[in-house]
């Protein structure tokens, strides 16, 4: 297992996507650990496999970052969003056969370590034992190689009870995929706007990253099984969501929308240079305080995001606030050409470990452009270790 005090700055490479790039384009000094995702898990017999479409790509994988960053560490990431996975875990021979074929697919493409990315076990079907039978099987075979887990922002819900006991003891750390609170295709904000990947101030419970967190460490219940904090890893997304209003005057936080809205995800690059950056009269909307949220708008068009000032917050609060390990970005791909996002949350870790007891100070500049008038909107945000926040907003 990694060593307690080891950093994370990790990012995912997922694969398959639209706006892939080479592997190398990657800034690689940015990171301390990459995944590669995702390697398929056989629902019948639990042999993992690489994608036949992407096995020169896998196997490129880590040679490729290791010619201008040794340093960084690789994983291969098994699963993934819609994945079949629960009959491999519920079963020992199936389980058996998933962890001797993924340490052989691991080592065979010279990965560093191995990550299973199991985000909606059911507790209909599953049972956390089985998961813990698994991890324990997984690490006392794996040998030095580093094992991680990606999961859900609550650590219990309504679905499913992960043992707490197991990830402790079994795994180097967790991903906590802290993300899609409000969406247009969730239940509860379809006809309305809201702050997607809300940090703070929750409407309803469970529905910011901080809860999460919180109750990850802390536990639900009568005498819960803590877990360490040096265990968990944040989840930064790198794409929104596009909402259409009802009226173009009301766009806050939670302002209507029409039906039907728009459910798939925009990557951040795409956010950027589809409508921020051709469209000079739409106005981006940084919260530092309220949701740590970000949107952008024009006209009827409505987009919730995560800016390079909402992910430095982040960032600063889970290292200051919560001692967790680091974050990971979901995914890297989806940022600019620039690497704003991966830059941003690179510098705020290491801001927030080298001035641990110092205030820091984001500002947030929105630019609004109307008949040739500019108005430019700067909210300040100061924020201490101990997470009490000064806010001044003038309009300029």
């Amino acid at each position: 297992m990694a060593s307690s005090d080891s950093v994370v700055k990790a990012g995912y490479w997922i694969f398959g996507r639209d706006f892939n790039r080479p592997v190398d384009a990657i800034p690689f000094e940015l990171f301390t650990h990459l995944y590669a995702g995702f390697a398929e898990v056989n629902a019948n017999d639990g042999t993992v496999t690489i994608p036949e479409q992407y096995s020169v790509q896998f196997r490129t994988f880590t040679d490729t970052v290791r010619v201008r960053s040794p340093q960084v560490k690789t994983l291969l990431s098994i699963g993934g969003e819609g994945s079949n996975i629960s009959p491999v875990v519920a079963d020992e021979n199936t389980r058996r056969t998933f962890i001797s074929s993924s340490i052989d697919l691991a080592r065979s493409y010279r990965f560093d370590g191995l990550d299973l990315c199991w985000l909606y076990p059911n507790s209909q079907t599953d049972n956390p034992e089985n998961l813990s039978s698994l991890l324990q099987g997984w690490r006392t075979a794996a040998g030095s190689l580093l094992l991680t887990a990606t999961v859900f922002h609550h650590r219990a819900t309504t679905n499913f009870n992960y043992p707490i006991q197991a990830i402790n003891e079994k795994l180097d750390w967790i991903n906590v995929l802290a993300v899609d609170f409000y969406t247009p295709k969730s239940d509860s904000s379809p006809e309305h706007t809201g702050p997607v990947h809300a940090w703070r101030n929750p409407r309803e419970q469970n529905k910011c990253g901080s809860e999460g967190i919180y109750n990850w460490i802390n536990g639900i219940g009568p005498n819960p099984v803590k877990i360490d904090t040096q265990k968990l890893v944040l989840g930064l997304p790198f794409y929104g969501y596009k909402w259409t209003l009802t009226d173009s005057h009301q766009h806050d936080f939670f302002a209507d929308a029409a039906n039907p809205p728009t459910p798939a995800a925009i990557a951040f690059r795409n956010i950027q240079a589809d409508y921020i950056n051709l469209n000079n009269a739409g106005r981006l909307v940084n919260d530092p305080d309220m949701f740590v949220a970000s949107y952008w708008h024009h006209d009827v068009t409505w987009i919730g995001f995560d800016d390079k000032h909402s992910i430095a917050t982040k960032v600063k609060e889970a290292i200051r606030g919560y001692n967790l390990r680091g974050y990971f970005a979901w995914d890297l791909a989806a940022d600019d050409d620039n690497w704003t996002l991966s830059k941003a949350a690179s510098n705020a870790r290491d801001n927030a470990i080298d001035n641990p007891g110092t205030s820091s100070t984001s500002t947030s500049t929105s630019t609004i452009t109307t008949g040739g008038n500019t108005t430019t909107i700067t909210i300040t945000n100061t924020a201490t270790s101990t997470n009490t926040n000064t806010n001044t907003s003038s309009v300029r």
